[in-house]
């Protein structure tokens, strides 16, 4: 008895904390909270009517499985609304009637919206960049519609003249001439007076972004992590975000601050990243991520890294970005990039119904996440609208974009709309069913049990590795009533399933879900590389054992990595190369041993630049055995970026394993100019 009281005691004990930590509406009372306009605005009618049908009745929404906050932001970043206006563009809300489009996102549940600033998006003669054109004045004209529709808004500083991203942080024209050190003075005053002119517009600024997806620094070159120098690094970007904040509160004390990082479930980047910023006191107010369901791991791995970051750090977390397609459908203006390969990647078919489950499941996670410090996310561009000119950069902005500087116009041709099957209006401008869901989210609508109505696919083939101790799937991969695709247990005919257990190729039969027929084409091969796709390298991006960085250059600089991003060919790990601003060079090997007499083959996948100005001097696959060895030259044919179009199959034939050799060396070797690139992935040294 005296166990149990004790254990009770504690419990109680807990339980008391927690509530003491929490409000009743679920809010932390050490956290921040939102507060947001509750008065009603006077719907604004066109003339224009759409016509167009929709799943408005039929679309369905669980409820998330935790309440949100009260304040939860339900956002959007809907910044190329005012360059679509300009083009012609209208929207039309449900019933069809031609009305103002933060309206009708207001009107659909939306209470955030969030408009990215460039310092000066255009040349010196005043000609335009593109992707939106986002000044100060289109951005305050913006914001004073979103307020009138009773929004919170939110400004993204990107501190750049044009789009600002993991890769690309170019230091405005205006700034390029100033030291190092004068930089932070020139944040926070820019920052103070861009805020001071929404303020004197009648505008209330709830939050803003210090920098855009800053996963590698900010106002390059001054503020690029060197991350094999990160001490240094950081405590310049420290200076920085301290400047930004500063200025902030100079003009708004109760405004918000986001820090914000692409690559959404990647749990290791967030947790270094942020506690270098803890590590130098930077007083941010929110973590912000990006997370494309088809470019930033599974909703698993989200909910792993919101919940880890927001409880190590003590911050509320919101998803900054993400969106989901809708149609495959494309016109002459567009340059979709979501496609059809997408949807196996982000689990949702292409439908309005599958973005309505893409929104919601990401909006379930952030329910999820401990202590309810899930506090928002913002669909991006929703109202991108695939017209004339509604391009993502001018010829002029994608030589400021690749190059850093807008002097190299006649090295491209103007853009096209990137975004339109992603969004939440149709080509036309007619609202989707699916942006509904910011209304439904909390409750539900036509919200039922989530099944299975048939299997992705008829038959699967599957490689399975015997010298791993790898067997059949025990999932099958189903479609639902939500128009997702999730993992459905399999059961494989057991006479046929035993036959995978020696080298050949298989037919095998299963039930999926306890209902669908399947077929498994099964070929099983006894690969004798170690962890073949670097899938089991652990959480960082540092190579492990069994694979050996033998040699690299600079030394001491981070030139090969793991990557977990898009870029894999299969799996959620391969193996990159990049370095940049320094030629380098790079060795990676594996000992393999237990070796058979036999003949074998080597194989592995290339995909990297394509042979240009950024040039790989050197690029080879090697094997020594014995006194052999033999080598495949993939310098002349990598062809650039593409999954999985662009992994280039590199082959070793006639390996010839005799009784006197047990071991062997594998590996890749390369040197290339500064900014060149490449990824490696899927190796396997079979007997044939």
């Amino acid at each position: 008895m005296k166990k149990i009281f004790r254990y009770t005691s504690i419990a109680v004990f807990a339980l008391s904390l927690i509530s003491s930590l929490t409000s009743c509406d679920g809010t932390p009372e050490n956290d921040l909270k939102f507060t947001y306009d509750t008065s009603n605005f006077t719907d604004a009618y066109g003339s224009g009517t759409n016509s167009e049908a929709h799943p408005y009745e039929t679309i369905m929404v669980q409820p998330t499985e935790n309440p949100l906050r009260d304040d939860f932001a339900m956002g959007v970043d809907a910044s190329m609304v005012a360059e679509i206006e300009a083009l012609g563009g209208k929207y039309y809300n449900q019933a069809g009637q031609e009305q103002d489009v933060f309206q009708i996102m207001a009107r659909n549940g939306v209470n955030f919206f969030r408009v990215r600033l460039w310092n000066k998006p255009t040349d010196k003669y005043g000609q335009k960049y593109g992707g939106g054109n986002n000044n100060l004045d289109r951005d305050i004209a913006m914001a004073l519609r979103a307020k009138a529709a009773k929004m919170n808004v939110m400004v993204d500083y990107h501190y750049s003249d044009f789009w600002a991203d993991p890769d690309t942080q170019w230091i405005p024209k205006e700034w390029a001439a100033k030291n190092k050190d004068e930089i932070p003075a020139l944040v926070q005053s820019y920052t103070s007076q861009t805020l001071q002119a929404f303020k004197d517009a009648g505008i209330t600024v709830d939050a803003i972004q210090v920098g855009n997806e800053i996963n590698n620094g900010m106002i390059f070159p001054y503020g690029k992590i060197d991350w094999n120098g990160m001490d240094a690094s950081f405590d310049y970007i420290a200076e920085i975000l301290k400047a930004g904040i500063t200025g902030m509160k100079e003009v708004f004390p109760n405004c918000y601050s986001v820090i914000h990082l692409a690559n959404g479930g990647n749990k290791e980047e967030f947790r270094v990243f942020f506690q270098h910023l803890e590590d130098r006191s930077v007083n941010y107010d929110i973590i912000g991520a990006s997370y494309y369901p088809y470019f930033h791991g599974t909703l698993e791995q989200l909910q792993d890294n919101l919940d880890n970051v927001s409880t190590t750090f003590r911050k509320p977390v919101m998803v900054m970005e993400m969106s989901y397609g809708y149609t495959l459908d494309s016109n002459e203006f567009t340059a979709n990039q979501y496609a059809a390969a997408d949807e196996d990647i982000g689990g949702f078919i292409t439908s309005e119904q599958g973005q309505a489950t893409a929104i919601r499941d990401v909006l379930n996670v952030l329910s999820k996440v401990p202590e309810s410090r899930g506090l928002g996310i913002f669909y991006w561009e929703p109202a991108w609208l695939p017209l004339e000119g509604a391009n993502w950069a001018t010829a002029l902005g994608q030589s400021m974009k690749y190059e850093g500087d807008d002097m190299h116009k006649s090295n491209y041709s103007d853009g096209l709309a990137t975004w339109s099957n992603q969004g939440l209006f149709s080509f036309t401008g007619k609202a989707l069913a699916s942006l509904k869901t910011f209304q439904y989210a909390r409750s539900g609508f036509n919200a039922d049990a989530e099944i299975s109505t048939g299997p992705r696919g008829a038959s699967i083939d599957v490689t399975i590795n015997l010298a791993a101790g790898e067997t059949l799937p025990e999932t099958y991969d189903c479609e639902t009533n939500y128009d997702a695709i999730r993992p459905r247990n399999v059961v494989w005919n057991s006479e046929e399933a035993a036959q995978c257990t020696a080298v050949g190729q298989y037919v095998v039969h299963g039930i999926a879900d306890g209902q669908y027929n399947v077929v498994c084409n099964a070929r099983c091969i006894e690969n004798f590389v170690v962890d073949p796709s670097f899938e089991n390298q652990g959480e960082t991006d540092i190579i492990k054992t069994p694979w050996i960085v033998e040699s690299q250059s600079p030394e001491g600089e981070k030139v090969i990595k793991l990557d977990r991003k898009k870029d894999v060919r299969s799996g959620t790990t391969d193996l990159n190369w990049y370095h940049s601003n320094q030629d380098f060079s790079f060795k990676v090997k594996q000992n393999i041993s237990g070796l058979k007499p036999g003949t074998y083959t080597l194989e592995t996948y290339i995909m990297a630049i394509a042979p240009n100005s950024k040039v790989h001097n050197e690029l080879y696959v090697y094997i020594t055995y014995g006194s052999v060895t033999k080598t495949v030259d993939m310098k002349n044919i990598i062809d650039g970026w593409g999954v999985p179009d662009h992994y280039k199959l590199a082959q070793i034939t006639e390996i010839v394993i005799d009784s006197s050799i047990t071991t062997c060396e594998i590996g890749i070797v390369g040197s290339a100019v500064a900014e060149a690139w490449g990824h490696n992935d899927d190796w396997s040294l079979v007997k044939v």
